[in-house]
């Protein structure tokens, strides 16, 4: 009797644009199955460029009024006293694989990812400790832990410690440029460690190098011109279209020879790694690309030994308590301990060969203090600034700001908010001023805007009812009766639709505080000041 095979978690389709076609995963997914699990097919195959593109995020700090020329406090560029700027946005590259490639990727990261969960289970310690990339389940519904359960973990653990102790002190040290610094050494050592062998196989050998020594080619180089009054410009539409129309998938080019004479003729640039570090009197390749499905895995497994170290030491050995989101990690502590503890884990960010942030390594501690004429204390953050304390000063930690006696949302993410709510007002008013039609009025539709925020409504029950943000439809290429393809929508099925508002319910949830609500009641006075600034 023939057993009818599942579709593998790892087998997932692709929306994005790429050098290489779009695949029909619901219909050939046995037979794309059947060549990535042949490590044959795999020790010889040729990996495509990635597509490298920048997310930029404008970042917001106070200002030194002696060294920068500015009239507010927060500033996004900083002009100095020279006259120069210094631009304050964070860049974030990420890299794109093509779809068979990100499909062979997503194959060798969900056999890493399980002999990974394997050693983290082998130590309860260790294994609560790593939190990122990990689909961690709730005891109570069986869905899994979202970064709001993650930092109410850290604060309740900090509030638990001050019943006992008259402090608590906190450390918290970043990474720098984390993904972009992994040593290749280290990691192929670590990469076969994990799969019993002394050397990796030649499958996985090819898929490590076209992790670490890989090309790319840059989005930005596929427009029709790099810019256009300043703004980037589109794509060719019209090729896009045509290739869809008569190829039957959507891709940049109509076939690989098509993107080989692109690179010979010039009009499109290969480049390498472009990740260095200094070794003596030279340079070694490191890094590997953000945006790989196998990229989590791979940042997990290098700080494998890292973790038991910590863990042995901090955790077993100094009774603290440690927590590592990706290259975000928090220690709590008792204050005697403090010193000893962010010595020993400087040391071992160093031995990994990754250099700390020192801008973002922070001491805080946590004690009672006096908040009114009465006299009455509650529990306050600290941040320790050399042989200076600065009382008040909130533990920022996954997108949360903790004081001690409240929690709430990261200021810089509600700030992000809003930039993305007066954007869209903007690109609608300019829209609407365009409309040449006559006797229609100009205006913006607020529902439309608002599909950001949409409010919550309230069922008998008290939990929230969310109205869900509209998510795109899906497009489907069918071939007609002329030979050609033409484009099918269906309505999306996405079970878990979201937006800002749900988000910050399930804050207010989780933690059981209507201030996350709060902090966005300006947003409807905002919204209006955006429409009436813009349409005048």
């Amino acid at each position: 009797m023939r057993i009818e095979q599942e579709k593998p978690i790892w087998m997932q389709s692709k929306g994005y644009l790429h050098i290489s076609k779009s695949l029909q995963i619901s219909s050939n997914w046995r037979i794309y199955k059947s060549k990535i699990e042949n490590p044959k097919f795999i020790a010889k195959y040729a990996f495509y460029p990635l597509m490298h593109s920048i997310i930029k995020e404008r970042k917001y700090k106070k200002v030194d009024k002696n060294k920068y020329n500015n009239k507010s406090n927060r500033c996004h560029n900083l002009k100095k006293l020279d006259g120069s700027f210094e631009k304050t946005a964070k860049k974030r590259p990420l890299h794109y694989a093509s779809h068979f490639d990100a499909l062979i990727y997503g194959y060798y990261a969900s056999k890493l990812n399980e002999l990974y969960e394997k050693e983290l289970i082998k130590d309860s310690s260790l294994n609560e400790s790593v939190n990122a990339y990990r689909k961690i389940l709730l005891e109570d519904t069986g869905k899994g832990k979202s970064t709001i359960h993650f930092a109410k973990e850290v604060f309740d653990q900090i509030k638990e410690r001050s019943l006992e102790s008259s402090e608590v002190s906190v450390l918290t040290f970043d990474i720098k440029g984390f993904f972009s610094s992994l040593d290749h050494e280290l990691l192929e050592k670590k990469w076969a460690t994990l799969i019993g062998e002394k050397e990796l196989p030649n499958d996985h050998k090819n898929v490590f190098k076209s992790c670490t020594d890989f090309r790319y080619i840059l989005k930005d180089d596929l427009r029709i011109n790099t810019k256009k009054n300043g703004k980037r410009s589109g794509f060719d539409e019209k090729k896009l279209a045509k290739i869809r129309r008569e190829k039957g998938f959507k891709c940049f080019f109509e076939s690989n020879i098509d993107f080989r004479n692109a690179v010979k003729t010039g009009k499109l640039r290969i480049y390498k790694n472009p990740f260095f570090q200094p070794r003596g009197d030279s340079k070694v390749q490191v890094g590997i690309p953000q945006g790989l499905p196998i990229s989590a895995v791979l940042a997990n497994l290098y700080l494998l030994d890292f973790d038991k170290r910590i863990v042995d030491y901090i955790v077993k050995e100094h009774k603290g308590f440690y927590r590592r989101y990706s290259d975000d990690i928090i220690v709590v502590c008792n204050s005697s301990d403090v010193e000893n503890i962010k010595i020993f884990v400087e040391k071992l960010i160093l031995e990994s060969n990754l250099e700390i942030s020192s801008s973002k390594t922070e001491q805080f501690t946590f004690r009672q203090e006096i908040y009114n004429d009465a006299g009455d204390k509650r529990l306050t953050s600290i941040k320790i600034m050399g042989f200076e304390e600065k009382i008040g000063s909130p533990l920022i930690y996954l997108g949360f700001e903790f004081r001690g006696y409240s929690v709430c949302i990261k200021s810089t993410n509600l700030a992000k908010f809003y930039r993305r709510l007066i954007s869209i007002v903007k690109r609608r008013a300019g829209r609407a001023k365009n409309n040449k039609t006559p006797y229609i009025k100009i205006a913006i539709f607020k529902n439309q805007v608002k599909k950001l925020y949409k409010k919550p409504l309230r069922d008998l029950d008290g939990e929230d009812n969310e109205l869900k943000q509209s998510f795109r439809n899906k497009v489907f290429l069918v071939e007609n009766n002329k030979g050609e393809f033409s484009s099918i929508v269906k309505s999306s099925n996405y079970q878990n639709k979201s937006n800002y508002i749900s988000y910050l319910n399930r804050c207010k949830k989780i933690f059981g505080d209507d201030i996350f609500v709060r902090q966005l009641r300006k947003k409807d006075h905002i919204l209006n000041s955006a429409i009436k600034k813009h349409l005048s």
